[in-house]
């Protein structure tokens, strides 16, 4: 430690001689008038000078921890990121004397108990808040100290990204409702690489969860909270190896100290937010005359019914859902409803009482719709038409690259009561004869209002498409306006395919092309239940990324976990690539799908990964030269031109 201080002190005065060197050589010359510049930045982190009690000290009796440093030290991230295990009742009171950091307890230390005080990185130094790095200290307030060992990594069991400032708990009550009724009797955080670490614990059985723990009680409130658990009970030991195993990294490299390697292995933990029940109205608006909008908490499939207040009425709306059935649209088809500026609607969906049964739960409702100020009207020419209202669709059509794996879909704004196909044609725009080109056109399935109309498209090649006038008209008379649009379809030599040849197949599994960004879009979903090839075809030349959920209940989505019944959430796998797609390419990957306990998410992005070894290169073949042509103990540059003297 005194080593450590002293050559920080060297360091500093061998700063202090070259920033004076240069004043003292010039002494006799005219100085130049400016600002100084000031000196080399502070890069050096604080120095440890003593810790009381001294770390893995024994009998500790006293009321606060005091950490002393080679400098002054700013505290203010000390408070949200220290951690003391076990977990303290009270929070303790965090001060700053000289260059002490004073930890007082507001409570009584349990006795004859190990504890930990892990700092993470929260200590910084008060001139360019340096870090002191991983600070963590040990002590006993009996005569022992527990040094068994538990660590381990906690990801996100949908995306396996690593979880920041996750508590992890240990609980030597096996109950099953410890983890929701008790304090655990050990706590840790994950860091930035969602890594955690015990390190006094005692001889035991101990059950192992996680959670992001929101309103700092330590324990787990289901459905409100991140949560993880592992299936089995963790028994900790310590064993002494004559030959250390010395290819170890991460959570691995913690259960090694010296000869001594500790029991279990790593352990990974992915957290998920179970299903919960909590039924309410989000939203409820009224977005037009004849259009209004409900959200709900939970879905409200076969479960709700809207009632009228305003008058008795029978078939006055047309209901609309989301996918999920917890976002709903109501259209008022009976024009004497929608007359009504203010709606009283009575909503009635299930709810949950206190002791989880269900029942009927009655909404009463005022939607209100304000007329918007209407601009004076146009005069209108002697003899002049009056226009036609109509209204327009919408399609998914873009004048070229027309992607050929892709249907034409036709959007209209409100629900339809009818739709003449008749009056739609698909056409060659060189074909001067114009005649139609047979094609299949139905109602779509996924998207409300919306028609899908399937033909083979050849490559590079020139359509026309249109819809006659009045062809289609809505639930409230008013017929669509005439569309037209030409079109050129996308070259066959633009796209790329992925082929995966998937090995190890034992499940039914969900194939995700996501896009390449962080939240992981999802382009398209393919699935497989054996071993053999997948391919994605007709790709634009990016970069995307693979992900396999294992469908272990082939409900075609994932799956979250359920505590209460040990159901762990849905596996999930990310190909370790992401991949490049070029046109006119074939990109054939071999993946052995064999489960991997370590959840691993490594993405290695090929391309910018030989783009950053082809710049290190290209640096350090610059640097070599720059010490060739320029070397170090030159005679110019130790006494400069002896022409100057």
């Amino acid at each position: 430690m005194k080593n450590r201080t002293l050559n920080k002190a060297v360091q500093n005065g061998f700063l202090l001689l070259i920033l004076l060197l240069p004043g003292v050589l010039v002494f006799n010359r005219c100085a130049n008038q400016g600002m100084p510049t000031g000196g080399p930045k502070d890069s050096i982190p604080p120095v440890l000078v003593e810790t009381s009690p001294a770390f893995r000290s024994l009998d500790f009796k006293g009321k606060e921890v005091r950490i002393t440093f080679d400098e002054y030290i700013v505290p203010d991230a000390v408070s949200e990121e220290l951690i003391v295990s076990p977990p303290l009742s009270k929070r303790p009171n965090i001060r700053t004397k000289s260059k002490s950091l004073i930890v007082a307890f507001n409570e009584e230390l349990k006795p004859d108990v190990t504890y930990s005080m892990d700092f993470k990185n929260s200590i910084v130094d008060n001139n360019e808040r340096n870090p002191f790095l991983g600070l963590r200290l040990l002590f006993s307030t009996g005569s022992r100290l527990d040094t068994l060992r538990i660590a381990g990594v906690v990801k996100d069991a949908q995306t396996l990204e690593p979880k920041e400032k996750i508590s992890v708990a240990l609980y030597s009550n096996l109950n099953d409702t410890a983890v929701t009724h008790s304090k655990p009797d050990y706590i840790a955080k994950t860091d930035s690489r969602g890594i955690y670490l015990f390190d006094n614990v005692k001889p035991g059985k101990y059950n192992l969860f996680a959670l992001n723990d929101a309103n700092n009680n330590f324990l787990y409130d289901p459905g409100a909270e991140e949560f993880a658990f592992c299936d089995s009970v963790i028994v900790p030991s310590a064993e002494y190896k004559a030959n250390p195993d010395t290819l170890v990294f991460g959570a691995d490299s913690m259960l090694i100290a010296g000869h001594t390697v500790f029991k279990p292995d790593p352990v990974y933990l992915r957290t998920f937010t179970e299903d919960f029940f909590e039924q309410y109205i989000d939203k409820s608006i009224r977005e037009t005359r004849y259009k209004c909008i409900f959200s709900f908490g939970e879905p409200v499939k076969d479960t709700l019914r809207i009632r009228l207040l305003n008058r008795e009425a029978d078939h006055w709306y047309l209901l609309e859902h989301n996918p999920e059935m917890d976002s709903l649209t109501v259209w008022l088809t009976d024009s004497l409803v929608a007359r009504y500026d203010t709606l009283k609607l009575e909503l009635a969906y299930t709810q949950l009482d206190s002791l989880k049964n269900k029942y009927i739960k009655l909404d009463t409702l005022h939607l209100v719709y304000a007329e918007k100020e209407k601009q004076e009207p146009r005069k209108k020419k002697k003899d002049e038409i009056p226009e036609v209202v109509q209204f327009n669709l919408a399609s998914n059509l873009k004048s070229s690259g027309f992607n050929l794996n892709s249907p034409i879909l036709i959007t209209s704004p409100e629900p339809v009561k009818s739709f003449a196909f008749s009056g739609i044609r698909l056409t060659l725009a060189a074909d001067t004869t114009r005649k139609p080109l047979g094609f299949t056109i139905k109602e779509d399935t996924t998207e409300w209002r919306t028609y899908r109309l399937d033909y083979k498209w050849e490559p590079d090649t020139e359509y026309l498409f249109e819809i006659d006038s009045a062809a289609c008209v809505n639930i409230f008379g008013i017929t669509s306006r005439k569309f037209k649009q030409q079109f050129t379809t996308q070259k066959e030599d633009h796209y790329g395919r992925i082929i995966l040849n998937l090995g190890s197949v034992d499940s039914n599994l969900l194939v995700q092309l996501l896009n390449n960004s962080k939240e992981e879009k999802v382009l398209k979903t393919l699935t497989a239940d054996k071993n053999g090839k997948v391919i994605f075809d007709f790709l634009d030349p990016e970069k995307y990324k693979i992900r396999i959920i294992f469908d272990r209940n082939r409900n075609g989505k994932w799956d979250t976990g359920n505590y209460s019944i040990r159901l762990q959430p849905e596996r999930v796998a990310y190909l370790p690539e992401i991949i490049k797609v070029r046109s006119n390419w074939d990109k054939q990957i071999e993946w052995d799908l064999k489960p991997d306990p370590t959840f691993r998410k490594n993405l290695i992005d090929k391309e910018e990964e030989e783009l950053r070894l082809k710049k290190l290169k290209e640096q350090q073949q610059k640097d070599k030269k720059k010490e060739r042509e320029s070397p170090d103990d030159s005679y110019e540059q130790q006494f400069g031109n002896p022409g100057n003297f």
